[in-house]
């Protein structure tokens, strides 16, 4: 295989939306090196994702005690010292504004979209032990809720009336930072294989969006606290409303 070098410094629902790239990348003959986040790596994000090499790992602009300007000046220095190692290396810095991340992405790596699907890597163990829990804790099933963003709390939203206004009393895993799911298990994926055993979910914008979306999972309500339609999810058949900014849209 070919050896590829990608700069991504965003989220984890971004590096979701990054895997259609990942992928065309990986059926054109290259394995992708990662320029990444740390939080990429100490979630198990891509543990099993066969399209990626090394994570490469840098400092989170937005986070960053160096201010943006300077730890994206010192990301992308990172990139073109690297980048004579590869047969292939680019980014996407996600500058300006645009419709559509995962056009964008494609966009800024100068590469056409063929398949726009999204991707994630649960591996199989994972998944039957995430199977087994449900099974023991909630036989009746369950309500997955992330509304309360740690990361982005513009996109915070207490969502406990609504959930026992219009869905059935089930018990409910709350994910978000007032509950203790979102870190109970260091490997993120096996609160993406919970998210998949669900009876309903309930999301605020996030990583578990992009998710639903990969494996194809109904949503009862995703919410944004502001407009940020670039990462709706691509299918959205698979949303039954909508929240944007207390207004319900859909």
């Amino acid at each position: 295989m070919k050896k590829a070098l990608f700069l991504y410094w965003h989220g984890l629902g971004d590096v979701i939306i990054l895997s259609p790239l990942l992928r065309q990348l990986h059926e054109k003959g290259y394995i992708t090196d990662l320029i990444c986040r740390e939080s990429v790596r100490s979630t198990h994000l891509l543990d099993d994702c066969p399209y990626t090499g090394e994570l490469i790992i840098v400092d989170n602009p937005w986070r960053s005690p160096l201010g943006f300007q300077q730890q994206a000046q010192q990301n992308v220095a990172l990139l073109y010292k690297l980048a004579p190692r590869y047969e292939w290396a680019q980014g996407a810095i996600h500058q300006g504004s645009f419709n559509d991340k995962i056009k964008h992405n494609f966009l800024e790596a100068n590469l056409e979209c063929n398949d726009p699907r999204l991707e994630v890597f649960i591996p199989e163990e994972i998944d039957a032990s995430a199977m087994e829990y449900v099974q023991t804790h909630y036989p009746e099933g369950f309500i997955f809720n992330h509304t309360m963003i740690e990361f982005h709390k513009n996109h915070d939203w207490d969502s406990s009336d609504w959930i026992k206004t219009n869905l059935p009393q089930l018990p409910v895993i709350d994910t978000g930072y007032n509950g203790n799911y979102y870190r109970k298990w260091d490997d993120i994926r096996y609160t993406f294989a919970l998210l998949k055993y669900a009876t309903h979910r309930v999301i605020s914008s996030s990583v578990f969006v992009h998710v639903c979306d990969a494996l194809e999972l109904p949503m009862d309500v995703v919410n944004y606290g502001t407009p940020d339609r670039k990462v709706w999810p691509y299918n959205q058949k698979l949303v039954k409303r909508i929240r944007e900014g207390e207004k319900w849209i859909k």
